[in-house]
């Protein structure tokens, strides 16, 4: 077959388009005949058993059929007796009228039904075919040419929990869930401000998902509003299940080691971003949020600082970018010194170490690769293992390996003591995606210090540096607050400094004063005399 042909065929399949214009559900629109109608249907969604097609026969001269069709598994049935089918049955003699009297029964029903959701017109019978499966509800009427659709799915989502990715102490105690309604009720409740806009993006040939863009309008740049809103009306893909999947079809780096979006799942995190000017992306089926655009320092950030006072917020703050430091740099950092700078060491030090080092069959690089790489996988399978195990297999999976690997003479202890230091330190990262990255670079690092040393350290953090300062979101570099113009706002980072030092404008929006003060007091007019 001519692929070109197979590809114009593909394009004419239904369900790929939504709303577009003039009749192409296989050269068929709306038939007159209700039964015709019904057939289509029925043939086109492959006569499933949880489709539901109820018949209504309204009393009159002659008797009006009306058909109410749905999924039984997308929809609350008590929503579709309470909403459609009382409310047609109470009001049979208008719905009669309207249908034998008027030029356009269908618009004029659909502004008399009192029912208690909005009730829209189907253009096309493609339209209707495709938002079936969606958990909308169609009405049909016997010898009228088109059909009446309303919402009411019914989607299966958790109570709202504390959220387990990102946990705190102090502050609030809720997260998101997978109901995009619910996730945005909870961003509401927070910012009861008229200029929270949100917007709708449907996304996914098959999956046709649910995508909502909030953000404050005045406060976040209309630049970057427009140009999130064309990336993702761009996307063009068969299915989309979460934040993470949106996230790989607009980044402009999809080969960078650095994961430049940030997401979350505790709703007074997603406002106070939204607050200062990003964008929140909800999913749904997804308890995350996805915030445009990031900034490097986000990944010391968590939400507790906000609730504690400055100086134990500064105090953390400091003690995670330390963390993330010897994460990175304590395996490398240690094999450079051991094999090329031991003068750096105190001699009892590094007799001790020598001693140590004697009788191990490999070289410190190689024993250093794989005592990281056996670490990761214990990390990974920690957390891929249920609740209840995953802890103590990696607490006694490092413990019992490392052991063992002392004793057998694998590797040298003070090497097992350097790379669970840098194990411990990475688990200091609030955001677990971004925790990646920096185990990723940790083996381009451990080459260039077994190869050349602290030469080799110096040139692989210059080149990190050098690729993190070429990263950008949404055009927006992702370390542009942060050049050496701006080293007041970059302290500002690393410290927390009370509300009353706040900056009064925003990193994005600097036009909307950030108010962080206390209300002035009344004069007293005795105290003018």
């Amino acid at each position: 077959m001519n692929p070109f042909r197979f590809l114009r065929r593909l394009g004419r399949l239904p369900g790929l388009t939504r709303g577009t214009s003039g009749n192409r559900h296989g050269g068929q629109g709306f038939s007159n005949d209700l039964n015709k109608n019904l057939a289509t249907i029925s043939a086109f969604l492959g006569k499933p058993s949880d489709l539901v097609i109820r018949r209504l026969s309204l009393r009159g001269d002659p008797p009006l059929s009306i058909a109410v069709v749905y999924l039984r598994s997308m929809v609350d049935t008590e929503t579709v007796r309470l909403t459609v089918v009382q409310p047609l049955l109470s009001f049979s003699h208008v719905v009669h009228k309207t249908a034998a009297k008027t030029v356009s029964p269908l618009e004029t029903l659909r502004l008399t039904l009192p029912t208690a959701r909005a009730t829209f017109s189907a253009r096309s019978m493609n339209e209707l075919i495709t938002l079936i499966p969606e958990g909308k509800v169609a009405v049909l009427i016997d010898g009228a040419s088109g059909a009446l659709y309303l919402d009411a799915s019914r989607r299966a989502a958790r109570a709202l929990q504390v959220p387990t990715s990102e946990s705190t102490v102090i502050g609030p105690q809720i997260g998101f869930n997978e109901s995009i309604d619910d996730n945005l009720s909870l961003i509401r409740s927070r910012l009861k401000h008229p200029k929270l806009r949100v917007e709708q993006v449907m996304i996914g040939r098959k999956s046709r998902t649910d995508v909502r863009m909030v953000y404050l309008e005045g406060i976040a740049p209309d630049e970057i509003v427009a140009e999130l809103r064309r990336r993702l009306h761009e996307i063009d893909t068969d299915i989309v299940l979460d934040p993470g999947m949106i996230r790989d079809l607009i980044t402009e780096q999809p080969y960078s080691p650095f994961i430049l979006e940030r997401t979350t799942e505790r709703p007074d995190t997603v406002a106070a971003e939204v607050n200062l000017g990003r964008i929140a992306l909800l999913v749904e089926g997804s308890p995350f949020a996805l915030l445009q655009p990031s900034q490097l320092f986000t990944l010391i950030e968590s939400a507790e600082d906000y609730y504690l006072n400055a100086l134990s917020a500064s105090l953390l703050r400091l003690l995670r970018a330390l963390a993330y430091i010897l994460s990175v740099l304590a395996t490398p950092t240690y094999v450079a010194i051991v094999n090329f700078h031991f003068e750096l060491v105190p001699l009892p030090l590094l007799l001790n170490i020598a001693a140590t080092e004697e009788g191990v069959p490999f070289p410190l690089p190689v024993a250093a690769f794989f005592t990281e790489v056996v670490l990761d996988i214990v990390r990974e399978a920690g957390v891929r293992l249920p609740s209840q195990f995953g802890p103590v297999v990696s607490i006694f999976g490092a413990v019992i390996l490392g052991q063992s690997a002392i004793q057998a003479g694998f590797v040298a202890p003070g090497l097992i003591i350097v790379a669970m230091l840098g194990t411990i330190c990475s688990f200091a990262v609030p955001r677990a995606e971004k925790a990646l990255a920096y185990r990723l670079i940790r083996f381009p690092l451990l080459l260039l210090a077994s190869i050349l040393g602290f030469p080799g350290l110096t040139i692989g953090g210059v080149a990190t540096v050098y690729h993190i300062a070429s990263l950008k979101t949404l055009g927006v570099p992702y370390s542009v607050l942060y050049t050496p113009g701006h080293a007041a706002r970059l302290s500002r980072k690393l410290v927390r400094v009370p509300a009353r030092r706040q900056p009064v404008t925003r990193p994005l929006a600097q036009v909307d004063r950030v108010r962080s003060d206390r209300v002035p007091e009344p004069r007293d007019p005795k105290n003018d005399d």
